[in-house]
């Protein structure tokens, strides 16, 4: 969906009188097409389909490549400090280059982050990714080739952040947010204000006493998602506030770009240099903002980009970076373009100020649970009698003996972090992220690999045993869903695949088979999707009822249909059921949100966002009782209840075993 206020211009640019000038194009990098940009020094670093490019910069007009290296996936972000090139690469983790040698660089690590790894800043010793729905997580990059998980701070769905002496300013999204938080000490992060602003959330800087937002899509207030509602495609901008006081930021002022909206690139961008604000507004180009008064900031020089007539659009300003007289602008249908702006493009320095302190580790001490805390953050687990099977990120797969009070017997590597893990009989199934599926047979206390299924371009995020022995479902990137027939474990094969509108966030696909038939999949816009696995010759895909989901939520097949957690509660829908039931089963008071999993008369759900377990008594299906909520430091993901206990996979806080 592309709507602007002239659906009919194809010739960019905006009008000059409102906008300032048309800034000039003085050459392109040759990279392709391209997602963010940073200058350190001489050097220009470059992002974007899947590729990382270092270019000499010290004559601007011809900047040139020195190196390009392939395989970095989803990027996103990139920050540069310290000979150290931090990449953002959404469901793909974050890379850590080592850029000293511009003509060599070398990746030295590949962190696995906790959600989609979106913003990325650098403050000391300190990454802060920017993490979307689950926050920013706090990143240990002392040594650059082992950075380690510090702290998460829940600030909502986090697009973009920044830090200056011990305080974090995030742009957040979807409800409109600058969230302020204390980081000084990196462990122990908390939220000290709020600030609500005209648009969606997302790129932050701060200089001086002032920190700027640049905003997109909607302003507040729309009633109707459609152009007759004045708010909609109306939050382009960017907001200026007072932060003398970072417990209590002071709007001053705003200036709003053209009315636009597009779904698919939501970023915004912003830095300063002396006087100007640079401001990216994605399809509408990139804009000069002079802000040498603050209270009536005006726009002195735009640039659109291209038209890209396959596309329809004007090829969209992903990031961006400033240098001498020269801006670097990332676009992301197009190359890095170089514009001039000899009076007002400055190289932009990271202004000083005191970095966040890592405190010393704190011991797990919850009195209620067992702990097993590898190296890599726990994402699932799986029970074969009384061997629990654990996807333990970049650590691999775990296998802890029930029997032994949950005590490792063995470890095993995987090409990529393991994510999810699966047992049916003596095959134990991974999804290895980057490495693809991999099919293993558990034998003698070892794992001996058996057979792979890769995708060339995207990372296996989850596998489900549809039908034992014949097929698994798998979520394949950031949107895809395959099923793929492992009836020769030595030789998996792609049976079909599907795509909905909307993201796969994470384990979206719900387990199982309904009535050994019907696989349920979820995204996030357009709702629950039904495939038929083995009602025919082959899977096929049968029909879907359309609501808006949120990610953290999930289904769970019982009897007489799927359990579905959405909007504070759940329903049950069937095959069939087109219409979204008015009916939620609720407790009065205490919404909930998750991955469910019935066990008995018990419903646990678990939601990795916000850190929460819920336990409900649901003997009556119809109204629900809650029991408790358990509040964890970490990501928790789908339970397992194993002879009567429960076990929650808790992210960087570990596999918990309730005692």
């Amino acid at each position: 969906m592309c709507i602007a206020a002239d659906v009919e211009k194809t010739v960019p640019g905006h009008p000059e009188a409102d906008f300032g000038r048309t800034l000039t194009e003085t050459g392109r990098l040759g990279v392709g097409p391209s997602v963010d940009a940073a200058v350190d020094g001489d050097f220009l670093y470059v992002i974007g389909d899947g590729n990382f490019s270092i270019a000499d910069i010290r004559d601007p007009v011809k900047p040139a490549v020195t190196a390009t290296l392939k395989g970095f996936g989803n990027t996103r972000q990139i920050d540069v400090a310290n000979g150290i090139a931090y990449v953002t690469s959404r469901e793909d983790g974050m890379f850590l280059i080592d850029v000293k040698n511009p003509a060599a660089p070398s990746v030295v690590s590949h962190y696995d982050t906790i959600e989609l790894a979106t913003g990325i800043s650098v403050s000391g010793n300190v990454a802060f990714v920017s993490c979307r729905n689950y926050g920013v997580e706090l990143v240990d990059v002392s040594d650059p080739a082992n950075p380690r998980h510090l702290s998460t701070v829940r600030t909502g769905e986090a697009q973009s952040a920044v830090a200056r002496d011990g305080i974090l300013y995030v742009g957040v999204w979807g409800t409109r947010e600058l969230v302020i938080c204390d980081v000084k000490d990196a462990r122990r992060p908390f939220i000290i204000a709020k600030a609500p602003l005209d648009g969606f959330g997302d790129g932050v800087v701060v200089r001086g006493k002032y920190c700027y937002v640049a905003t997109g899509h909607h302003a507040k207030g729309m009633k109707k998602n459609d152009v007759s509602d004045p708010a909609f495609g109306n939050g382009h901008g960017l907001e200026i506030f007072d932060i003398t006081d970072p417990s209590r930021p002071v709007f001053v002022s705003r200036i709003k770009m053209p009315r636009f909206y597009a779904l698919g690139m939501d970023m915004w961008d912003v830095d300063i240099a002396g006087n100007y604000a640079f401001v990216a507004d994605t399809f509408n180009g990139m804009f000069i903002v002079d802000i040498s008064d603050p209270q009536n900031p005006r726009f002195v020089a735009h640039r659109q980009l291209d038209y890209a007539e396959k596309k329809k659009q004007f090829s969209y300003v992903g990031g961006f970076a400033v240098g001498r007289d020269y801006i670097y602008v990332a676009g992301g249908f197009t190359d890095l373009h170089v514009l001039a702006a000899p009076e007002t493009a400055k190289q932009t320095l990271r202004e000083k100020g005191t970095a966040p302190v890592i405190t010393p580790v704190r011991k797990e001490t919850n009195p209620r649970f067992t702990c097993y805390k590898p190296d890599g953050q726990v994402y699932a687990a799986a029970v074969s009698g009384d061997m629990i099977f654990v996807a333990a990120g970049n650590a691999g797969v775990h296998v802890l003996n029930a029997a032994d009070g949950y005590k490792k017997t063995a470890s095993f590597p995987t090409k990529g972090f393991a994510v999810d893990v699966k047992v049916s009989g003596d095959l134990v199934y991974t999804a290895e992220s980057k490495g693809g599926l991999t099919i293993s047979k558990w034998e003698n206390g070892a794992l001996q690999p058996v057979g792979q299924y890769r995708d060339p371009q995207y990372p296996v995020k989850q596998v489900v045993i549809a039908v034992p022995g014949k097929y698994v479902l798998l979520h394949v990137g950031g949107v895809n869903i395959h099923v793929v027939d492992v009836s020769d474990p030595s030789k998996p094969v792609l049976a079909f695949k599907d795509k909905q509108l909307g993201l796969l966030y994470g384990y979206q696909i719900a387990d199982g088979l309904f009535e050994n038939r019907w696989a349920l999949c979820f995204w996030h816009v357009s709702g629950l999707h039904w495939y038929d696995i083995t009602g025919g010759a082959k899977p096929v895909y049968a029909g879907n009822m359309a609501l808006r989901m949120n990610p953290a939520d999930g289904a769970f097949f019982i009897e007489g249909g799927a359990l579905v957690t959405s909007k504070g509660g759940y329903f049950i829908v069937r095959h069939g059921d087109t219409k979204d039931p008015d009916t939620r089963y609720s407790v009065p008071g205490q919404p909930f949100s998750g991955k469910p999993v019935v066990s008995g008369n018990d419903l646990y759900i678990s939601d990795r966002t916000l850190g929460k377990v819920c336990r409900l008594d649901i003997s009556d299906l119809e109204k629900p009782r809650m029991i408790e909520t358990i509040e964890l430091e970490g990501n928790p993901g789908i339970v397992l209840v194993h002879k009567g206990k429960l076990i929650i996979p808790a992210g960087y806080q570990g596999l918990l075993v309730m005692k």
